[in-house]
């Protein structure tokens, strides 16, 4: 029997709610998933002192670098989560109504401590998704410049996961931010080379970047 013919009447709680899917071991002082698998808490300390190694280390090649990791690891994570969710709803992501998956993949941004993640498909049509994340955890501020952040981890995070969601090869930029948001755009290689050209170079943000798109 498939997966799409053995799905529940009704929709299942909430998998990914803390109190259920992190489990504490108390004697061990260690963290897993429901499923048993080992989940790891990073301090802000430690991802900034990291971005500022790398950054001393490797100079202009370390922001390659931060999106690289990025990359793979969204992709992987994708994959992981994939499996969790496609056993627990006993339905293909394929298969999903879109904004209740999109529902899921806020629940799976916030129990994994990577901020709260909003999804805006209106420039859709052109090629494009305004991505939005608040409270993130994997962006860091720049050592030398308090006033901007370095995004490359979470531009390739997001390229690596909406890349694995549909099996095309896609870029994320960052268009926007302040202390506590920071808005993408995600779409293909080349697209995003031409606003980065044509738009980011010249200061342009976000909503402007998406008129000038209509």
């Amino acid at each position: 029997m498939g997966l799409t013919e053995m799905r529940r009447e009704t929709v299942p709680a909430n998998y990914f709610n803390p109190r259920a899917y992190v489990k504490a071991n108390p004697a061990t002082g260690l963290l897993s998933t429901r499923q048993g698998k080992r989940l790891i808490a990073i301090p802000e300390l430690l991802i900034q002192s990291i971005h500022q190694t790398l950054e001393s280390e490797a100079g202009e090649a370390a922001s390659m670098a931060f999106y690289t990791f990025g990359y793979s690891w969204g992709k992987s994570f994708f994959e992981r989560v994939k499996k969790e969710i496609e056993v627990y709803y006993e339905t293909s992501i394929a298969q999903m109504n879109g904004a209740e998956f999109f529902a899921i993949v806020q629940q799976i941004w916030g129990v994994h401590g990577l901020g709260k993640i909003n999804v805006d498909f209106g420039a859709a049509k052109h090629g494009l998704l305004a991505v939005t994340i608040e409270n993130s955890s994997i962006s860091a501020p720049q050592s030398h410049e308090k006033e901007s952040k370095s995004f490359n981890v979470e531009a390739g995070f997001l390229a690596g996961w909406f890349s694995a969601i549909s099996r095309q090869d896609l870029s994320a930029i960052a268009t926007d931010w302040d202390q506590n948001r920071t808005q993408y755009l995600v779409g293909a290689k080349l697209h995003l080379e031409q606003i980065r050209t044509n738009f980011i170079s010249k200061g342009m943000k976000t909503s402007a970047i998406l008129d000038m798109e209509n």
